[in-house]
């Protein structure tokens, strides 16, 4: 892979169906990693066999294959912002080697499993310090990014909402990686082929247990400011997707989430048979995974009704694709310590996810933002001069004006690019499309 080029894999016109494959390949292969990790120890003697350890050496192989390719893809199509913001380039430079050194502790891990028939749980305190470490940095300067840009945008109210929402999420990271610490410590220092995997159970007086509550409350809190957040995001473009079609999207997204959280998380359903509780996990761990795919196809769902060349359309690609994979990666647990210790792979691409929100739901959020200040300037621009409309010739005045608003807008929004590294994603073609619009509004008034 070393010689690769992104070019010569994302080039041409089918773009999108190629990234489309990629993320379809991580998808299945997280979903897989992490629901075998969930009921370890309950098949401990087929993950310990050939066919076990060989499963989870290609989930390995495709996640050190995918981050190297979804990298050079972030790459490509981020250049000329992080040009323009220069902690975006230091921010993809430190996700870069936090994930070539996950793929280093995984290759050491296989190597031991291999070679010794064990491996050390230091690597497991490996993984989750770089894996939520970028978690928590990244969404912690998207906090920060989303507040400067809210003090910037006349208070707008969506950006203050996904910046709570960020909060959120930090609070979950923290909490989770206090979690799975404790968890680790409970663990052997090395684990062997004969040793099954172990879920500690904590009293609900316990520390561990109050932290845990804590990181499921944050992640609720999170969820649901995310949620709100993303329809005031959206809903400018509601009418290309179709008002029943997005609800239907948002609805499911809310409610099967809200569902799932008091009937498996808080315990409402317990089951008590082994064949119950392994039907309970995989539907508790599903639910976030399911909830992150419907949340990533609203946006998926705006993007194809953009022009292909929008620069929004690969913002909002990019936000569908890091939420979904944020949903498997951030569900999925390898403090239980496995034999091969499956659940690894989905914890090491929780950073590159977070990176993902990052770029995509902040460039998406400023671009949409922008474009409502722009429109709000153009429409500012033509009614305060619509006055000369009866001394001026009616086309000529359209004229003057298109050609003085235009060089006004193209001037806003060059400054509002240069605030905040994110270009607009109105066009010439737009702004004049969207001058004609208001011009007609005001002749019929």
């Amino acid at each position: 892979m070393r010689g690769m080029k992104t070019s010569t894999i994302f080039s041409g016109s089918d773009i999108g169906k190629r990234l489309f494959a990629l993320m379809l390949i991580v998808i299945i292969a997280l979903t897989v990693d992490s629901q075998i990790g969930y009921i370890a120890d309950f098949i401990p003697q087929q993950l310990s066999s050939n066919g076990g350890i060989a499963i989870f050496v290609a989930l390995a192989v495709v996640f050190m294959i995918t981050q190297h390719l979804i990298l050079d893809y972030v790459n490509q199509s981020n250049k000329q912002t992080r040009q323009r913001a220069p902690h975006l380039h230091l921010l993809h430079r430190g996700v870069v080697v936090g994930q070539y050194v996950l793929a280093a502790v995984l290759a050491f891990v296989i190597l031991q499993i291999l070679l010794t028939q064990q491996y050390n749980v230091a690597s497991l305190y490996i993984t989750y310090t770089i894996s939520y470490g970028l978690w928590i940095v990244t969404l912690a300067l998207l906090t920060n990014a989303f507040i400067s840009w809210y003090r910037l945008s006349s208070k707008n109210v969506m950006v203050l909402i996904l910046a709570l929402s960020m909060i959120a999420y930090v609070i979950n990271g923290i909490t989770g990686i206090a979690t799975y610490f404790d968890m680790l410590t409970q663990q052997k220092p090395v684990v062997t082929s004969n040793d099954v995997a172990y879920f500690p159970e904590f009293s609900i007086e316990s520390v561990g247990s109050q932290i845990g509550t804590a990181s499921q409350i944050a992640s609720t809190v999170a969820y649901i400011l995310t949620w709100i957040g993303t329809v005031k995001m959206l809903y400018p473009y509601i009418k290309k997707l179709g008002k029943t079609k997005f609800w239907i999207i948002m609805g499911v997204a809310m409610v099967y989430y809200l569902i799932s959280f008091p009937l498996f998380v808080l315990g409402y359903f317990t089951p008590s048979e082994d064949v119950d509780a392994m039907t309970n996990i995989f539907i508790f761990s599903l639910a976030g995974i399911l909830s992150g795919i419907i949340f990533g196809t609203a946006f998926l769902s705006v993007a194809k009704t953009l022009r292909k060349d929008s620069v929004l359309r690969t913002h909002m690609i990019i936000a569908a694709y890091g939420f979904v994979l944020f949903y498997i990666a951030g569900s999925a647990t390898a403090a239980q310590a496995a034999y091969p210790p499956y659940g690894i792979v989905s914890v090491s691409f929780t950073g590159l996810s977070c990176y993902l929100i990052y770029l995509g739901l902040y460039s998406s959020a400023v671009t949409v933002s922008q474009d409502t200040a722009l429109r709000l300037s153009i429409r500012k621009s033509l009614t305060d001069q619509s006055k000369f409309l009866h001394s001026l010739g009616t086309a000529q005045m359209e004229q003057e004006l298109q050609s003085t608003v235009l060089k006004i807008a193209k001037k806003h929004s060059d400054v509002l690019t240069d605030k905040t590294g994110v270009e607009a994603s109105m066009t010439d073609s737009d702004i004049k499309e969207y001058m004609t619009m208001v011009l007609n509004e005001i002749h019929k008034s």
